[in-house]
């Protein structure tokens, strides 16, 4: 039998032939678009953090300067009621010692120093921006570990003034202002100890009780105060070297 000759006509070329001759002529400009494409996306996500950043930064400056401004307004405040509360605690001093004195005061400093002792100096704090710190979640961006334990330490102190005095107020409307009004006329002026002998009543050991009652509220609150004045003042001092 005769054999056939080889056939000389071209082999097909295959998909795959052609896509690797084309990878082959044109590898640089796809290795440069890919490049370009890879700078491109990490110019883009470089931008975002930059302006997540600045972002960030913009809104701590904001809670800074409001936290500065509300704690500055505190301290004024504290170091009103501080004072204050130092007169109460000392005119309950002299109060209790009436008793013991040689030279007696006229009922009218008498009543003058009991109704004085019934002030109650509050503290309110101006707690907007740290309570907008907390719900909205953005506690994060204030960036010093610090000053966020400073403040949690500051509006916790906070709230163990407001229990106390809350219960200051319940045990002078409950239990010393009934006592004092039923004992003592302080409205108006008494001349003389015929109405009422008010220097043997300042004796009694219910009103040395009320005294010593008030002045220890007082003396717990004046404590109080004065540490959160001091942690004001620190957060103060942290805050401001921090402020553009």
């Amino acid at each position: 039998m005769e054999e056939k000759p080889a056939s000389s006509a071209p082999q097909p070329i295959t998909s795959f032939g052609k896509l690797s001759g084309l990878i082959r002529e044109r590898w640089p400009e796809y290795v440069l678009e890919i490049i370009v494409i890879i700078f491109s996306i990490t110019i883009s996500f470089a931008f975002d953090e930059w302006k997540d950043g600045r972002h960030k930064q913009e809104l701590e400056q904001t809670y800074l300067k409001g936290l500065y401004s509300e704690i500055q307004t505190d301290t004024s405040q504290l170091k009103e009621v501080i004072a204050e509360t130092q007169q109460v605690i000392q005119k309950t001093i002299v109060l209790s010692g009436l008793n013991t004195q040689t030279a007696k005061p006229t009922y009218q400093q008498f009543a003058d120093n009991v109704r004085f002792i019934f002030k109650r100096p509050r503290f309110i704090a101006e707690d907007a921006t740290f309570s907008d710190l907390k719900s909205t979640g953005n506690m994060q961006v204030i960036s010093s570990f610090s000053i966020k334990n400073s403040l949690f330490d500051y509006y916790k102190k906070y709230e163990t003034i407001v229990q106390v005095e809350t219960a200051e107020l319940e045990t002078t409307n409950t239990i010393i202002g009934p006592y004092i009004l039923r004992r003592f006329p302080l409205a108006g002026k008494v001349t003389g100890t015929s109405s009422v002998n008010w220097v043997a009543l300042t004796g009694e050991t219910e009103f040395q009780n009320a005294l010593l009652v008030r002045r220890s509220t007082r003396e717990e609150l004046l404590r109080d105060y004065q540490q959160s004045l001091a942690l004001a003042n620190r957060i103060l001092a942290s805050i401001k070297p921090q402020l553009n």
